[in-house]
């Protein structure tokens, strides 16, 4: 997107560009297995990126930008990716239970509480809910906060509403995740399933496929694909910054314009 930029703004030049992507782990992309991480970053850096891992970033007073391994440059934009957490109203202003991060303790039925304790009447799901992972080895896992898990989640969680309103047990949240998959930019991607490992335009193509099909009714379905033939075809659909936050200032500015162009006219 960055490259389409310097198409449309001729002020802009190549030398213009620098990227620094600062992760504090030592990989990105945790879905996926060490190699195809590695692959990730060795395509970004081709593509003129500097990946710093095992990286953070001790300050950025007036666009300087210092990291921890002491690299220093000036950054025009800054975009902090922190994650999310549970809402403090949980924490602060309810006698619900809770684990460390403040997520609301669940079991993995759904049912707020412990294995051992149960609060009645009370049930959570996603991104609050400190939901256990049945399928994973570690002891303690949770379910990653995340939109596939919880719109499964909200499903269960109504079915098991209906489950004890009937006096019914409510079923365990078990859910197997069959693969990993992510875009790179336009026309680049890469997918995992246990061993196979797919890159470049293939993965792209079954990432935009598998969300079209998550898109709810056909018409979204159909508006949703059109968009993304014609940024295939065509390109992104750029604006710059300055119009979103100052959107008035290029009609006044045209206006202005006008208006001095009217005036010498009538003169």
């Amino acid at each position: 997107m960055a490259r389409a930029l310097l198409k449309k703004y001729p002020e802009l030049s190549e030398s213009d560009l620098a990227f620094h992507l600062v992760e504090a782990s030592g990989r990105i992309l945790p879905e996926f297995t060490d190699q195809p991480g590695e692959w990730v970053v060795r395509m970004l850096e081709r593509r003129g990126a500097s990946v710093h891992l095992n990286c953070t970033m001790t300050s950025a007073d007036d666009g300087h930008v210092v990291l921890s391994d002491g690299t220093e440059f000036d950054s025009e934009l800054i975009v902090w990716t922190a994650g999310n957490a549970a809402t403090r109203l949980l924490r602060n202003h309810t006698d619900l239970p809770h684990n460390a991060r403040g997520l609301v303790q669940v079991r993995a039925d759904l049912r707020i509480g412990t294995e051992t304790e149960i609060v009645p009447g009370a049930w959570a799901a996603g991104d609050d809910a400190a939901v256990p992972d049945l399928t994973s080895s570690s002891p303690g896992a949770y379910t990653v906060p995340n939109a596939q898990n919880a719109v499964r989640q909200g499903k269960l969680l109504a079915k098991n509403l209906l489950r004890s309103l009937r006096g019914r047990e409510p079923k365990p949240y078990v859910h197997h995740s069959l693969s990993a998959i992510a875009t790179l930019g336009l026309g680049t991607g890469i997918f995992q399933y246990r061993r196979i490992v797919i890159k470049g335009l293939p993965a792209w193509l079954m990432h935009r496929g598998y969300h079209v099909l998550a898109v709810p009714t056909w018409d979204r379905k159909v508006r949703v694909l059109a968009i993304w033939l014609a940024s295939f075809f065509y390109g992104r659909d750029i604006v710059s910054l300055a119009s979103v936050q100052s959107p008035r200032e290029a009609f006044e500015a045209e206006a202005r314009t006008a208006a001095l162009s009217a005036k010498r006219t009538s003169t």
